[in-house]
């Protein structure tokens, strides 16, 4: 499940990103595409939620966050992750970014055995 945050919060989702894979969906109710790849962003996060944590930020509610991420075209999504960040935007294919989950999730299995 994608949760939504704003500026009040997204300090705290940083802050998380640390420790932890934050995929940020930037997404606003009137844009199609978004509103098309929602269902697919909630069933990864789902599926994923032990390896990962997800949001969501609406652009026309948090433009900040979304100039800060130089977001000026939807949808964009970012995966944050130990100071790192990985960007889709555009036609996105979920499968690119279910790769980029599944192989965190490798990883972190992997850092787990050693």
């Amino acid at each position: 499940m994608l949760f939504h945050t704003n500026k009040v919060h997204f300090h705290e989702v940083l802050e998380e990103s640390r420790n932890k894979p934050v995929l940020l969906e930037f997404y606003a109710g009137w844009c199609a595409p978004c509103r098309a790849l929602a269902p697919a962003l909630d069933a990864l996060s789902d599926r994923y939620a032990e390896v990962l944590s997800a949001y969501a930020v609406n652009t026309d509610t948090d433009a900040e966050i979304a100039e800060q991420y130089a977001v000026d075209k939807l949808p964009v999504i970012l995966m944050l992750y130990r100071g790192t960040e990985q960007r889709w935007e555009g036609e996105i294919r979920i499968e690119d970014i279910a790769a980029a989950v599944a192989a965190l999730k490798m990883e972190k299995d992997s850092d787990r055995q050693c």
